[in-house]
């Protein structure tokens, strides 16, 4: 996967808004009426997140993260539906959401 500045994930963000936006609507019709067209358009969003470098952890509530480096270690910038315009949170790549951490301007 390819890693991030948080400066080029912010600048993907009106991109990929609304694809989680999208994807996020799919998956709430397919978890009530669950159907194989809604399932390949799920699939088509998901590989075209993935071709932009997004991990999406959490389709239910737009969760997305993308690699990057911190310390010189591979860590997630994480960032979900409603966040706004800035990736505010980091994560351990083994941490997951509960393990966020907020990141400290310089």
């Amino acid at each position: 996967m390819p890693q991030f500045t948080r400066a080029e994930a912010e600048g993907l963000l009106p991109r990929v808004r609304p694809l989680v936006e999208d994807l996020k609507r799919r998956k709430a019709s397919y978890d009530s009426r669950p159907s194989a067209p809604v399932a390949r358009e799920i699939e088509a969003l998901l590989r075209e997140l993935a071709e932009l470098g997004v991990e999406v952890k959490d389709m239910d509530s737009g969760l997305i993260d993308f690699r990057t480096e911190r310390d010189g270690e591979e860590v997630y910038l994480c960032w979900r539906l409603g966040e706004g315009d800035r990736i505010a949170w980091w994560h351990t790549l083994e941490g997951g959401f509960r393990s966020r951490r907020p990141i400290v301007e310089n």
